[in-house]
């Protein structure tokens, strides 16, 4: 996961440059090329030619990263759909003209789901399970606020949160039956599986984390109670915060971007990821403490 947002955030190299030129150019034909978004597209075209073309070994994470990355890009650049949506689509029948089979469709995640960050994070629960699984059994009690073990049940906090306010909004009361709200219900149904049938039901964990079949949201068994002090963010190198915050769609996956002035590169700043990584898995951090920093982002926008 790490190494899949860092390769979208790269800046596009000379030889990368080369083999999409011919998209590079068409896209500028097609309508709605805005030139301060060029890096955006440039970064969005290689990582689908790379897709496309085998350079990334698990192809089917990689699509799921890569529309979730498309949709947090937009959020923080405030990006239309119009035109990048169709810079996808365009680049998607470029690299399919010669018979190849389109193994990563666009999948917008405002049009398919109330509440899309919401979601996402569900996605990467339960998509994450046995990690988390592993974390919460494995760390001795006590632990201090920034352990693994407390960042693994702050998040199961966080989600259960989610899910319960949710399925009260979109699914309780036939309103799941709702053609707008099917998406987003599948994906809680499939968060309560998981988590009931996977998590909860281990003895070693039900009392760390909260019972969806009970009113409570909260969880602090062998963590503090206090809310944790903010910690470091992924900092650009000027020193600003950064921040990111078709068939069926991605059905999991996790975030992170990084962002400089907005006529400059998108670019992930791996020196800060890692400080910020330290002592911390790392789907951890991407999933539960960047996303505080981008429910804060998306919010303000």
């Amino acid at each position: 996961m790490v190494s899949a947002y860092n390769s979208f955030n790269d800046d596009v190299n000379s030889g990368e440059r080369s083999a999409i030129l011919s998209i590079l150019n068409y896209i500028k034909t097609v309508g709605g090329y805005k030139n301060e978004d060029h890096v955006i597209y440039e970064k969005l075209i290689r990582n689908l030619w790379s897709l496309f073309n085998n350079i990334y070994k698990e192809k089917g994470d990689y699509c799921i990263f890569l529309n979730q990355w498309l949709y947090l890009i937009k959020k923080k650049y405030k990006i239309v759909d119009f035109p990048i949506d169709v810079f996808y689509s365009v680049t998607v029948n470029k690299l399919t003209s010669d018979g190849k089979k389109n193994i990563c469709p666009f999948y917008s995640y405002d049009t398919n789901y109330n509440e899309p960050i919401n979601i996402i994070k569900l996605q990467n629960f339960y998509n994450n399970i046995d990690t988390i699984a592993k974390t919460l059994i494995n760390e001795s009690i006590p632990q201090g606020k920034d352990s693994h073990y407390c960042y693994a049940q702050r998040y199961a906090n966080e989600c259960v949160n989610i899910y319960k306010n949710m399925y009260d909004k979109f699914c309780s009361d036939k309103k799941d039956e709702k053609v707008e709200n099917k998406n987003a219900c599948f994906e809680l149904n499939t968060f309560y599986t998981s988590y009931t049938q996977f998590l909860f039901i281990k003895e070693d964990i039900k009392n760390k984390i909260p019972n969806l079949a009970s009113g409570e949201i909260e969880k602090h068994f062998g963590c503090p109670y206090n809310k944790p002090a903010p910690g470091p963010e992924l900092i650009q190198e000027s020193g600003q915060e950064l921040g990111m915050g078709a068939e069926s769609g991605p059905r999991h996956g996790s975030v992170s971007v990084g962002a400089e002035k907005q006529n400059n590169p998108t670019k992930f700043n791996s020196t800060a990821v890692v400080g910020t990584m330290a002592g911390i898995p790392p789907f951890l951090v991407l999933i539960y403490k960047v996303y505080i920093f981008l429910h804060k982002t998306i919010k303000n926008t």
